[in-house]
């Protein structure tokens, strides 16, 4: 199935033709208002894996904000790529846009969402600074092109609230992995799509399923922000790219 924008993002009605927001693609971030030091000092109590969906979760707003101006596949594929990557980063390509190729009010913002998002979400325990810093930009743009920004704060509320219950980090040990072989691991336990919306009853006995089903849907041959099973296994992927195998719980 396609990647489609959540539900409640959809209903949020956040896809206004009018743009009255500030934008210089020269400047962008400097004409954002919005603070971000308080929320990301909550998004850090949580595991990496649930801070990632965080970060997804904030750029998902901005493409929904998008959705009815742009028809440009890329930026969804990014976000399918995301929440691939989300449960295993090889999943995921690294791509870089050419800036040239996305300026404007509207390609401006979404070529800015991409290049903090796929960082933040690759990121490894020696870059800390990529996913704080997709964190705080990625809150930032969405609070600066949203025409509204109440429903976007009363879902990252509740859903802050949720992950801080269900997806805390975990104790640090700098012996408990000097050599990071187990460094997918250490991020945390997998953390599905529907985790975020307030909309589901989403229980933790709910997520193997949901994100096999997921994987499973990912439509990775007309992506190209996805990797082939025939490349993942060719990289020494172990099980079968694109399900989650029963004993996969990290």
């Amino acid at each position: 199935m396609p990647y489609q924008i959540p539900p409640y993002i959809a209903a949020a009605r956040v896809d206004t033709p009018t743009i009255r927001y500030i934008w210089d693609d020269w400047r962008a971030s400097e004409d954002f208002q919005a603070s971000a030091d308080a929320m990301a000092q909550r998004v850090k109590t949580l595991c990496v894996r649930a801070q990632v969906a965080v970060v997804i979760g904030m750029y998902e707003w901005t493409l929904g904000r998008f959705r009815s101006l742009s028809d440009d596949p890329a930026p969804f594929q990014i976000a399918e790529a995301a929440w691939c990557g989300n449960v295993d980063r090889r999943y995921m390509e690294y791509w870089e846009f050419d800036r040239k190729q996305w300026i404007g009010p509207i390609r401006g913002p979404l070529w800015c969402a991409m290049t903090w998002l796929i960082p933040a979400v690759l990121a490894g325990e020696d870059e800390p600074e990529e996913l704080e810093s997709g964190i705080s930009y990625l809150y930032r743009l969405a609070m600066h092109v949203l025409p509204t920004q109440q429903p976007f704060l009363d879902w990252l509320e509740s859903t802050l609230r949720r992950l801080t219950v269900l997806f805390p980090a975990g104790p640090e040990d700098p012996f408990e992995d000097l050599f990071k072989e187990r460094e997918e691991e250490r991020r945390g336990p997998f953390v599905p799509r529907e985790a975020l919306d307030p909309n589901v009853p989403f229980e933790p006995s709910m997520t193997h399923a949901l994100i096999d089903q997921f994987l499973r849907s990912a439509e990775y041959r007309p992506n190209p922000f996805l990797k082939s099973p025939t490349k993942l296994q060719e990289e020494g992927f172990q099980g079968t790219p694109y399900q989650l195998s029963t004993g996969s719980s990290a």
